[in-house]
């Protein structure tokens, strides 16, 4: 079975950019430009793994995560790891997404085959 990612983050270019790249490395991808978007999706669907913006609109990446997981737990499922994606040092922000304890907290941009090294990475570890 494909591992199954979440994309969350309000540039749409960049969501569009993520699923074509992560289809064509063989995973199931399901994307959502709204926090509340991505929300209603994680109450239905079980992820292997949500890479995440911190910076959007509304709420913000920390927020979408930290209610994720709380719903997660209110059904019985263990945490998703997350993978947290940033353009902009923010030491505050940065503070309190680590203290999520995401599986990495990566600056945009990236190298692209050592980002794709540490999503196989962290499925891996989950399986």
């Amino acid at each position: 079975m494909k591992e199954k990612i979440l994309v969350i983050d309000d540039e749409e270019i960049l969501t569009k950019t993520f699923a074509r790249l992560l289809k064509l490395k063989g995973y199931e991808v399901r994307v959502a430009t709204r926090s509340e978007d991505a929300l209603k999706m994680s109450e239905w669907e079980d992820f292997d793994l949500v890479l995440c913006d911190i910076r959007m609109p509304g709420k913000n990446g920390v927020v979408t995560i930290s209610e994720m997981q709380s719903l997660r737990r209110r059904l019985g499922k263990a945490p998703v790891p997350v993978i947290f994606l940033t353009g902009f040092a923010d030491k505050k922000m940065e503070e309190e997404a680590l203290a999520l304890k995401p599986s990495a907290y990566v600056f945009k941009p990236f190298d692209t085959p050592q980002f794709l090294d540490m999503i196989q990475s962290t499925l891996s570890v989950q399986t």
